[in-house]
């Protein structure tokens, strides 16, 4: 594992050392095993550039460089450059989503300053064919922001009035709300439309694929 980063200069560039890569390069350069499956694969990447750069937050409510607050995402493209996927922002607290607001909301913080990676995306291809693109380091415009805070506020304010179970993947025009779960059997108690105790399962902000294929293209 490298030493975290001093400067966004130098996280930077160790991206760049990055675009061109393969996975499997950059696993055999860590001496990391390399899965032959595609499925078990997934997240590979991501795992892989962590270490490279230096991230230190682990599975922490932090971004994944702590002293430059800058969170990490790699972001699946396929060959004509399109986003494959919606992205995983952060867990949603259930228990607290009356306590939150948007200023100190864990999206928001998530979202200050990313550094985005592609990962290249093709089916069947094994994990370690797949190369790294061209970094970019991003923070929301007031455009993005008026977007991101109005979504989070209509789907948290569904949340804080036990509307939970009302909110699909469909509701968003930038952030969704997905479950976030190992498995199905997994459940947490929240309070339902009459504020009795309801059991569902945890929830996730993403962000749509739509969304990060602009940005990245801008």
């Amino acid at each position: 594992m490298s030493a975290p980063p001093t400067s966004e200069a130098e996280l930077l560039a160790r991206a760049h050392g990055l675009a061109g890569r393969s996975v499997g390069h950059l696993a055999r350069r860590l001496g990391r095993p390399l899965p032959l499956d595609p499925v078990h694969g997934k997240g590979l990447a991501g795992e892989l550039a962590e270490l490279a750069l230096g991230a230190t937050a682990g599975n922490t409510d932090q971004p994944d460089f702590p002293g430059l607050g800058i969170e990490l995402k790699t972001i699946p493209l396929d060959e004509e450059g399109h986003v494959r996927e919606s992205t995983y922002v952060c867990a949603i607290d259930l228990g607290q989503v009356q306590q939150e607001e948007w200023e100190r909301s864990r999206v928001r913080r998530k979202l200050a300053r990313v550094l985005w990676l592609p990962v290249e995306w093709a089916p069947g291809k094994p994990p370690a064919l797949r190369h790294y693109g061209t970094p970019l380091l991003w923070s929301p415009d007031e455009d993005e922001e008026r977007a991101l805070r109005g979504d989070w506020l209509e789907l948290i304010g569904r949340i804080a009035v036990g509307g939970i179970e009302e909110v699909t993947a469909h509701m968003g025009q930038v952030l969704q709300i997905r479950p976030k779960a190992a498995s199905a059997s997994v459940l947490v108690e929240v309070a339902g439309p009459e504020g009795e105790p309801l059991l569902t399962v945890p929830r996730g902000f993403y962000l749509r694929a739509s969304f990060t294929e602009k940005l990245l293209w801008r």
